[in-house]
């Protein structure tokens, strides 16, 4: 079906041939419509709470959207307010599988309305699409994205899934202006952050792109360190890390050092169930005074072992206040920040390197006036001296030099 001026598709569905009707896609359209009107009309014309509720429950109510044994990924576009992580709607759109549907555009898809303001699409076939229903994912296939009408300022990218974990599946979202790779969950929501600033590059229309490939090896992932980070709280000092692939694990260790060489254990955590993705906290009681190293300890079922990075916090800090990099030169794809003495709140990062070129833009959350955190970046950092931007959440700006060495 080829779209002729400002025809709108029916959505998967005619008055002639209710073969595809059913009322959620009606919700989905009115969803649809109301973030255009949201869009060409502005603050004052924002859709009534009580009507968003009435649209997000249809949409996401089991039975109704996805369809019983269907598999969907719902990718929706927020304008990100940095400073109180608030969030608003801008566009979204949607991806259904299910072997009734075509690798083609088709009478099941739904040809994208242009937005005055932001706007989300699908690519397919010379098309862009707000609706695209495909065949089941049987090895690997490819989402096109189409960003258009961006503004320089920091938006949120939503993925929700649902059934799309297939044995091996793996989902990866591309960011081809950060030449970086992140997997998404197959059957959860993944939230990602990211900005479009003075580099035109930022806001290419084609930057995003999920690539669904199928894992040959049957063997599990190690487990992965993506970040761990450590505050002082009052007396105490807490302990966050995040892993990826968490498969086959027994427990995790925290481990703790007054010299950053000789570590003893101080607590076990359990794996209550394993997971791609993990997130965990530990509070170590009885810090002691002056300089902790820390760092954890995975145990697979096993017996192999694996350590994340060595991270330091000191309970004892006096004197002004500061941001540092250590180890400076930084060797590999981490580079570690001491915050001390600093505002809690949301610092944003900038790494450029000698040519000027953007190479990481990203934020942290401090939440302690002393905390350290690891920053993983996606690929091997090349050698050569880097300028790492932080500003603050007073919106101060400091420059540290980075050295990395090959």
């Amino acid at each position: 079906m080829k779209p002729y001026g400002f025809t709108l598709p029916m959505v998967g569905f005619s008055l002639r041939s209710t073969k595809f009707f059913h009322v959620p896609f009606l919700f989905l359209l009115i969803f649809l419509l109301s973030i255009s009107l949201e869009s060409f009309a502005g603050e004052k014309a924002r859709i009534p709470a009580k009507m968003r509720n009435i649209i997000h429950s249809e949409l996401t109510t089991s039975g109704h959207s996805p369809l019983a044994g269907f598999e969907t990924i719902r990718t929706n576009l927020y304008l990100l307010n940095t400073t109180n992580n608030s969030t608003i709607l801008a566009d979204g759109v949607l991806t259904e599988y299910h072997n009734i549907y075509h690798d083609s555009v088709y009478r099941e898809d739904a040809y994208k309305l242009t937005n005055i303001k932001e706007n989300l699409g699908l690519s397919r076939y010379g098309y862009t699409l707000a609706i695209e229903r495909r065949p089941i994912i049987t090895n690997a296939d490819t989402l096109f994205f189409k960003l258009w009408k961006t503004t320089r300022r920091s938006y949120q990218l939503e993925f929700i899934t649902t059934n799309l974990d297939h044995p091996g599946m793996q989902a990866v979202l591309e960011d081809a202006y950060l030449v970086t790779s992140t997997l998404l969950a197959l059957n959860g929501t993944t939230k990602i952050d990211f900005s479009i600033n003075m580099d035109a590059a930022s806001s290419d229309v084609n930057r995003f792109r999920i690539i669904y490939k199928t894992v040959i090896s049957t063997d599990p992932l190690p487990v992965t360190f993506t970040s761990i980070k450590g505050y002082q709280a009052k007396n105490k000092i807490v302990i966050d890390w995040k892993v990826d692939h968490e498969i086959n694990l027994a427990r995790y260790e925290v481990e703790r050092s007054v010299n950053g060489i000789d570590f003893s254990s101080i607590s076990t955590v359990d794996i209550v169930a394993n997971r791609p993705f993990g997130s965990y906290t530990q509070v170590d009681e009885n810090p002691a005074s002056g300089n902790n190293f820390y760092r954890i300890k995975s145990v697979d079922k096993d017996g192999s072992r694996k350590y994340s990075l060595i991270i330091k916090v000191s309970t004892l800090i006096a004197g002004t206040g500061s941001i540092s990099i250590y180890p400076n030169p930084i060797k590999g794809n981490m580079v570690n920040l001491r915050f001390v003495n600093q505002p809690v709140g949301n610092y944003q990062l900038r790494l450029i390197n000698n040519t000027g070129q953007l190479v990481y833009s990203g934020r942290l959350t401090i939440n302690s006036d002393n905390v350290t955190q690891s920053l993983l970046m996606a690929q091997k950092l090349g050698g050569g001296i880097y300028q790492l931007e932080i500003k603050a959440p007073d919106n101060t700006v400091q420059i540290q030099k980075a050295i990395v060495q090959d």
